[in-house]
């Protein structure tokens, strides 16, 4: 599995030549080649870049996932691998006919990750443990939002006068980290055999990712903690810094059935035990990452 992250910003074109991705500025004699098969996602910010159908293609055979951003350099179209998996109906069909009570106690099982890992954010930056009261509040299906009241309470402390989806610099830099592990997650769906559309909570008819937007809610915490704990310039628009900075998510080590491993891989795992919980209707069997740092 490839573990680069690749940002180019500036125009240029990108092919590929004997499984290698070239960068060609077309100003310069000399042309910069990566191995596909070292790279894990390609974030494409300026609209002068040009890309050839063949390297689209490549990406698929690769498991490269393709972001291209909007003119506020947001991430705002994902190319994942069309389905790859080898039981890929056997595995839609159990996907579309998840039972109610299955989906509840997943949904239940998620939002107490990511509390928890809401709460290890706020224990290693103040040692603040307020939410951890949250955690075995939250009942099947979370029938009484048990998440909104800790999210309340978690920007309330973890940022100074904050207001999620305001605009802002830092909601800016949030939205971007999410938009990476959004990114990665489809791609692992899709390489797992499951159907993004298809959700346990989110359920959303105009949402071809309902699925990643249940599955991402663990992994929201590590990228919080990631923006935190940089240093925001007074630019207006996200740097060249800030956004190689926010793309190392992918590299940061989480803890994982008791092992560390990077957060790249846990998306990985994640997908694919949420396919075992699938195949023996068993909710315990999806794996959800959590702090190394945070007892």
């Amino acid at each position: 599995m490839g573990y680069k992250t690749l940002l180019f910003s500036s125009p240029c074109k990108l092919y590929v030549r004997n499984s290698q991705l070239v960068y060609d500025t077309e100003n310069d004699d000399e042309k910069l080649t990566i191995p596909l098969e070292d790279i894990s996602a390609i974030i494409l910010e300026n609209p002068q870049i040009t890309i050839t159908n063949y390297l689209i293609s490549m990406c698929g055979e690769y498991n490269i996932t393709l972001f291209s951003c909007d003119k506020k350099h947001q991430p705002n179209v994902v190319l994942t691998p069309f389905y790859q998996h080898s039981r890929n109906t056997k595995i839609a069909y159990k996907h579309i006919n998840m039972s109610e009570p299955l989906k509840k106690r997943l949904w239940q099982k998620i939002i107490q990750q990511k509390i928890k890992n809401q709460s290890n954010v706020l224990k290693i930056l103040y040692e603040d443990n307020s939410l951890d009261r949250f955690i075995e509040k939250v009942k099947s299906g979370d029938s009484e939002n048990i998440e909104a009241q800790a999210s309340k309470a978690y920007w309330n402390i973890l940022f100074k006068d904050f207001k999620r989806h305001e605009n802002s610099k830092q909601n800016a830099l949030l939205d971007y980290g999410y938009a990476i592990i959004r990114g990665t997650l489809a791609k692992f769906a899709a390489a797992s055999g499951l159907i993004p559309c298809f959700g346990v909570h989110h359920c959303n008819e105009l949402n071809s990712f309902n699925l990643i937007e249940d599955l991402i809610e663990p992994f929201r915490p590590f990228v919080d903690l990631l923006i935190a704990n940089m240093q925001i310039s007074d630019e207006p628009e996200l740097t060249k810094h800030e956004k190689g900075y926010i793309l190392n998510i992918l590299n940061i080590q989480c803890s994982y059935k008791g092992e560390q491993i990077t957060v790249q891989n846990a998306c990985e795992r994640i997908c694919q035990t949420f396919v075992k919980s699938l195949e023996k209707n068993d909710y315990t069997l999806l794996e959800l990452p959590q702090f190394i740092e945070a007892k």
